[in-house]
């Protein structure tokens, strides 16, 4: 059995990929919770909440990129 080793770079590379799809599906979810605003008058719940998980997700992903560089 072998133990899978990744490097720094490779670390950083997968941690912006997933950054960057956060912060993709949270303006997409923004954009849709505005459709659904527009359409009935008020934002789903389900929006509201994803939105910002989102992007705090996102913003996390990219702080942990940014210590592995630093520390790499």
């Amino acid at each position: 059995m072998t133990v899978l080793s990744i490097d720094a770079p490779h670390w950083a590379i997968l941690l912006g990929t997933l950054t960057l799809t956060c912060w993709i599906a949270a303006g997409l979810a923004a954009v849709l919770g505005t459709a659904e605003e527009i359409r009935h008058g008020q934002a789903g719940r389900f929006t509201g909440y994803m939105t910002p998980g989102l992007a705090g997700a996102g913003v996390g992903f990219a702080l942990a990129m940014i210590t592995i560089l630093v520390s790499a």
